[in-house]
């Protein structure tokens, strides 16, 4: 993790002068959130402004700061309770905690007091958010809040703002997107129609481009989701704000553009580090529980496509928690075992298991196994320890079967995403077990069923490529798809793979 340089004073100080403002990439068009606010002056409404837009790219400890600094401004601006209500509210990821639930209460009490010159739509917002906090469990505030909003966007659909803030609440009152029969719910084709109606009135909308390649990824359709990976990777962004560009990573894996992939979470990480520089405040410690999600990313997309010296020397500037994992990918094992030397639980400890497995330390990985079906029991790691021991004592077929079981769990619940396990990717390694036990048919079925879901994977088309060859197939288009997308200096081998 890359650690601040500089004390709070300053980045604070930025942001009330404005500096911040514009740091666009050259050539790039500078992003831009507008929520107009009725009665504003020119300094509270950039600050609400830029408030939207961290709220937008979930860096909601900064988006506190701004509306905060907005309601100094102007203490009857009733957007900026709202939003700083909001800021505890629309991170899908991390919507909810006890310290925010206080914060966010507290905002509505000071919102609702300060409603005598606000517009309809600012009185509807801190109304429909007083809902999240109210009494309840977490499922029935959530909901509470986006029916409220849902109310109001039967028949208002004339601002992009409110409309996707709406499909932000409904995602985190909903529990499913699917019913029981592989059909939409009703609330996710709401969620789809706001965010569709939000970019019909505002092309740009970053909140509503954010959201959709969230849905649509998890509604299988990522390819429908490229239009918004497209626009928010062609913008220049201010620093604090590395999770929009990051967001097109999310379908760049998805349909298979890696050196896209790799690109924008690059220019992510760039936003991070110049963030992460201003100074240690609220929006830079929120974005450091992101930072290593933008490495992960760089990370996949460089080990994927063979660029291992790229990888080594990328990597070399972030914390040892990235290096395990990237070792561990190049199936460099001593090197796993010197990093996480002495871990004993969570992924080091789950590191250093594998890589003693996959080096013939059965004793040391055995002993690892307990603890992680004690810590995930549902999860896949222990299954993937098993098929590394089976690996390192030369158990062809036991390994075929822990794979198995991996393989199962992951397509079913996760559906077997590399950005969760590319250091010890499941479907590849599965494939990879079946290949080594001589099982060529079931090796194409796995190694073609990863590509449709992850195209132009190097690893997965040499091994389609191999299990087809093996059965005397015609391996002309995955071999040569694979010679078009590797970039390593060596060829793939069997050992390589998983």
């Amino acid at each position: 993790m890359i650690r601040s340089l500089c004390a709070v004073g300053l980045a604070g100080a930025l942001i009330v002068a404005g500096p911040l403002a514009a740091a666009p990439a050259p050539g790039a068009v500078p992003a831009r959130a507008h929520w107009p606010v009725r009665g504003a002056d020119d300094e509270t409404q950039r600050l609400i402004d830029r408030g939207v837009m961290m709220l937008y790219a979930f860096d909601v400890g900064e988006a506190r700061v701004a509306f905060g600094e907005a309601l100094k401004k102007n203490p009857d601006a009733a957007l900026a309770y709202w939003g700083q209500a909001e800021a505890d509210t629309i991170d899908i990821n991390q919507p909810q905690t006890a310290a925010g639930d206080r914060r966010g209460a507290l905002a509505v009490v000071e919102g609702r007091a300060h409603l005598e010159h606000a517009s309809e739509v600012e009185r509807m917002l801190v109304d429909a958010i007083a809902k999240r906090y109210g009494s309840g469990t977490k499922k029935e505030r959530f909901t509470r809040y986006a029916d409220a909003l849902s109310a109001w966007t039967k028949t208002h659909r004339d601002d992009a703002n409110v409309l996707t803030v709406a499909a932000f609440a409904i995602w985190n009152g909903e529990d499913a997107f699917f019913d029981g029969h592989d059909a939409l719910t009703p609330k996710t084709k709401e969620m789809l129609a706001d965010l569709d109606d939000a970019l019909q009135l505002e092309a740009t909308n970053l909140g509503a481009h954010h959201l959709r390649i969230h849905l649509l990824e998890e509604l299988r359709r990522a390819h429908e989701a490229v239009p918004d990976a497209e626009a928010l990777g062609s913008y220049g962004y201010p620093p604090g704000t590395s999770h929009l560009p990051h967001m097109a990573g999310h379908i760049w894996a998805r349909v298979g553009e890696y050196t896209r992939m790799v690109d924008d979470n690059q220019r992510a990480i760039a936003n991070d580090q110049a963030w992460f520089a201003l100074g240690d405040g609220p929006g830079q410690q929120y974005m450091k529980s992101y930072h290593d999600h933008d490495v992960d990313f760089v990370l996949y997309g460089l080990t994927t496509v063979g660029r291992d010296d790229d990888v080594r020397a990328f990597v070399k500037g972030e914390d040892s928690f990235s290096q395990i994992k990237t070792a561990l990918r190049l199936h460099e094992d001593e090197r796993v075992g010197e990093l996480a030397k002495g871990a004993t639980s969570g992924y080091a400890g789950f590191a250093a298991a594998f890589a003693a497995a996959r080096l013939g330390d059965a004793a040391t990985a055995h002993a690892a196994r307990g603890r992680l079906v004690a810590e995930d029991p549902l999860g896949p790691r222990a299954a993937l320890l098993e098929g590394a021991i089976a690996l390192g004592s030369h158990d062809l077929a036991a390994r075929v079967v822990a794979y198995a079981r991996a393989y199962d769990r992951t397509k079913n619940d996760l559906p077997g995403d590399p950005k969760n396990y590319y250091p010890t990717p499941i479907g590849e390694g599965y494939g990879a077990a079946l290949l080594g036990a001589n099982q060529a048919a079931e090796a194409e079925r796995v190694f073609s069923a990863e590509l449709k879901r992850f195209p132009n994977d190097p690893h997965l088309e040499w091994g389609l490529a191999e299990a087809l060859r093996a059965q005397g197939k015609d391996d002309a288009a995955p071999r040569a798809a694979y010679k078009s997308h590797w970039k390593g200096s060596r060829d793939l081998t069997l050992a390589a793979l998983g």
